[in-house]
């Protein structure tokens, strides 16, 4: 049987959105899983423990950077022989068949990535984003993510392809861009499904989200994507295309992207 591992990363200010979280979780309809978590500085967490003792609950006390607490996480499933490692934020919520989908896809690929359906702190108000522009079962290759990304860590799942721990570097904020691109880079197999959902909280503070960007956005987006591909070439020249694309673009606030993508320009 495999050994299937739920990662995810909690802080003091998770506390108000925990609860629907370990409640998707709870109500899972496969159940053999660990809940691996980071825990940053989040000091109530054996209380929900007791409250959710149907889960088997990990905790992983960690003090870093976004990057380094994924890194974390990611390498302590390595270290522990996991087979599959699904992602998910927690301060967002799933459908209750996303642990199973995600164990079943992965018999036939190395990563899957579900769809997601957007929230707030009103209601669902935008369902089945991804599958406005994707089909269920569409094969994802680095081409389609090169200047956006529907890998989150909150909608994505892999199998742990070897035993080698990753690094990832300590100032990149789309750390799931990063960790995906390599993968698909080096071969991998990513498959998009519609057939479980991640609900996926969206904040006026994101600095990424599925939304269309203003000029201050744009410019903060481009930098940071400038960033990432230098971090992700193999040697100087792999991306020198795209960073002179991305050097040269400029905000045009009347083109407007329909239902876009993370940190789509």
């Amino acid at each position: 049987m495999k050994r299937v591992a739920f990662l995810t990363t909690i802080f003091p200010q998770n506390k108000k959105f925990l609860k629907s979280f370990l409640d998707s979780l709870s109500e899972q309809t496969y159940k053999d899983f660990d809940l691996v978590i980071v825990n940053d500085k989040f000091k109530n967490l054996n209380y929900y423990k007791d409250l959710y003792s149907d889960l088997n609950i990990i905790n992983i006390n960690s003090t870093g950077t976004p990057a380094k607490n994924k890194e974390v996480g990611i390498n302590y499933c390595i270290e522990k022989n996991y087979d599959i490692l699904i992602f998910g934020d927690s301060d967002d919520y799933f459908k209750n068949n996303r642990v199973e989908r995600s164990i079943k896809i992965l018999n036939q690929a190395d990563i899957v990535v579900n769809d997601l359906s957007l929230f707030n702190e009103n209601n669902v108000y935008n369902k089945r984003y991804l599958s406005k522009r994707i089909k269920n079962l569409q094969i994802i290759k680095f081409e389609f993510i090169k200047n956006k990304n529907i890998f989150g860590f909150s909608n994505s799942a892999m199998r742990i392809f070897n035993k080698k721990k990753i690094s990832i570097p300590n100032d990149l904020v789309a750390i799931d861009w990063y960790i995906f691109s390599n993968f698909l880079l080096k071969g991998y197999k990513a498959v998009f499904t519609n057939e479980t959902i991640s609900f996926y909280r969206q904040h006026e503070q994101n600095i990424i989200g599925l939304k269309q960007l203003d000029e201050k956005s744009f410019n903060k987006v481009k930098n940071i994507k400038i960033k990432h591909f230098n971090a992700l070439s193999l040697n100087e020249n792999q991306f020198s295309n795209e960073l002179k694309s991305l050097n040269s673009l400029s905000f045009n606030k009347k083109r407007k992207i329909k239902n876009p993508l993370w940190w789509e320009l």
